[in-house]
């Protein structure tokens, strides 16, 4: 008797820290993100970032000009809708790699873009902004997460 109510214990318990860890989502505010709104959370964080980085950077106010333009020229893209898989699907094996190679070559060109502005402003920071730049530029996306090695 005394087995079969530990075991009764044990399995409620196991139940009640499964529904706690399901609830959990996966960090992204759960019932707040959705594919639906993904183009608004995505500015959103964006915007933050950019209001952090802006505030640990300490900008002098001759760098604020600097600031402006790489702000403007470093704006993530508007994604558009995927491309309709069933039209793709239709297309031949070379028109599907011409299509593959011109989306790769337009995020190519936008990355370059990107990172010609990051390295224009990067240039107008002293030595101190440069390593507060550098540790705090690129958002960390492991969500706390330990690396894998």
């Amino acid at each position: 008797m005394m087995k079969l109510r530990k075991l009764a214990i044990a399995g409620a318990l196991i139940l009640m820290s499964g529904a706690a860890f399901a609830d959990q989502g996966h960090g992204c505010g759960k019932g707040h993100f959705s594919k639906a709104n993904w183009q608004e959370h995505r500015q959103e964080f964006f915007q933050k970032h950019q209001e952090r980085l802006h505030t640990v950077l300490q900008l002098t106010a001759a760098q604020e000009n600097a600031w402006k333009t790489y702000q403007d020229q470093i704006k993530p893209e508007v994604k558009t809708e995927h491309p309709d898989r069933q039209a793709f699907a239709k297309l031949t094996t070379p028109e599907r790699l011409d299509k593959l190679e011109a989306w790769d070559k337009s995020r190519d060109a936008h990355t370059a873009q990107r990172d010609k502005a990051i390295r224009t402003f990067y240039a107008q920071l002293n030595d101190a902004q440069k390593k507060v730049f550098d540790e705090n530029a690129f958002p960390h996306r492991d969500h706390g997460k330990p690396h894998r090695k």
